[in-house]
Formats: C-alpha cells, structure tokens, sequence
C-alpha cells in the first residue's frame, strides 16, 4: 500500500532543498520523540516520517499517535506493531489479541484509559489513522519501508505483510532495488550489530552510485539500559544522522 500524494509531497520537499527526517521505530515513547525533534531544528517546508511502530512497549502510545494525527509535518508507515493493533481489535479481524498483548499491547491499551472496559473501544478509534498509514514509500533515490521485502519475491510481488514484517533485507546478497536505498526500521541496530553498536546499520552491499544498499535505523528505544536505548533520526536530504537517548525510565516487553 502506497501513498502517491504523500510520496509527492516529501520528494518535492526534498527537490526544494528542505529536510525530511525518517524516525525510527518510537514505540510509544512520546517525550523521547519530542525530545529528538527539537534537535531536529526544524524549519518551513521540513517534514518527518516516522518508520513504523508508532505503539507498543512505551508508556504513551496514544500520545504519539496524537502527535501524528494532529501535525501536518509528521507522517508515519505501518509497522508490525501498528497492524497488530488492527489485527486485535477489529471488529473485522479480532484474532490477534493474545500476541498483541505479549509484544507490548497492554502498554498501549493502559495509555488509552486506565478502565479495562473502555480501552479496546478507544483502541478501535485509532483504526482509520492506522489503517489509512503506507507500508511503503517510493521517492526517485529511496524506497521506505517498516521492515523489508521478502526476498524470494520481486517487489511488485511484495504484499502489506511482507514490508511489515520481513527481516530477510539484511541477508540480501544483490540489491532488490538497483537504483534506490532501501531504509527501514523493525530491526534493532543493537541486534544486529551488539548492545555496543553506534550509529545506524549500514549495508556492506553498494548502489552504482555509491551509496550502501540499505539502512536500518531502528536503533532500540524500547531496550534495557544496557543496550543504550535511543530513538534516531536521518536526514534524506544529506544523510546526516541525530539520535536522542531514551528520556522515559520505564522498558516495555521483550523484543
């Protein structure tokens, strides 16, 4: 699922000259986001995209789904963790609850309302902002997605699921896209790298032009101390990369 008139927005933002910042994976960490954005020194035509998994794990999931729908500079893919939502509560669907309370559902359905009664009902609202988010973006230099391709299908082949929730981008051994960077969240960098890992993840695999295959710049927010939790931001305009530690004390559900 593609969104052409965001698509347009954010490349004539980036032919302008303006900043557009990706947001790696918040998950539910409302201050940390603020936080990063006022670092982010944001001017007239800038815009952000967030990656994906917007909820879960963090105490104000609904906090950061409020800071999405109510500013016009901030968008967001669908994430793994943001179809889990709407794969447990609606009415259409329904069978995913279990899960989605496992990997972070019950910090997301507390920050709705503190009444077990009302908080699917309230998780219900959200449905339309969730539902209306791409799982992929494609600009003239970049293709964005949450968490991958599957790489045993060529990318017209691609469904939602497999851009949500496939891994398989990082053992890619050819680039799926010759002439675009592929960035995406969903994958700690720390998991990837170690808890010790700085920065984001770069692919060892080159684009013609120079430019590493593919990015990954979820880099943890949600982890234990250990692991340096942050959230991160890249700027597609000149790649400069601006991090912020996790501001919010508490560590939601494992990975």
């Amino acid at each position: 699922m593609r969104d052409r008139e965001l698509e347009a927005r954010l490349q004539d933002a980036l032919d302008a000259g303006h900043a557009v910042w990706l947001i790696g994976d918040v998950h539910g960490h409302r201050e940390t986001l603020e936080a990063l954005i006022s670092k982010l020194d944001l001017t007239g035509g800038d815009l952000i995209l967030c990656m994906g998994d917007l909820i879960d794990r963090g105490p104000d999931s609904e906090g950061v789904l409020r800071l999405v729908e109510r500013t016009d500079r901030i968008h967001s893919l669908r994430g793994n963790h943001d179809e889990m939502l709407r794969l447990s509560v609606s009415p259409k669907h329904g069978h995913m609850m279990k899960s989605w309370l496992k990997y972070g559902g019950v910090e997301t359905l507390t920050s709705f309302s503190e009444d077990a009664g009302a908080q699917v009902e309230i998780a219900r609202r959200w449905l339309p902002l969730i539902e209306s988010l791409p799982t992929e973006i494609v600009l003239r230099d970049h293709r964005l997605v949450h968490g991958g391709y599957d790489l045993s299908k060529t990318l017209e082949d691609q469904n939602n699921r497999d851009r949500m929730w496939s891994r398989g981008i990082f053992q890619a051994k050819a680039p799926v896209d010759d002439e675009r960077q592929v960035i995406v969240g969903h994958t700690t960098v720390q998991t990837l790298l170690g808890p010790e890992a700085e920065g984001i993840w770069s692919s060892e695999l080159m684009l013609a032009d120079g430019r590493p295959a593919v990015l990954g710049i979820d880099t943890g927010v949600f982890m234990a101390d250990e692991a340096r939790p942050r959230l991160t931001a890249l700027n597609l305009q000149d790649s400069e990369v601006r991090s912020q530690s996790r501001v919010e004390r508490t560590v939601g559900a494992p990975a």
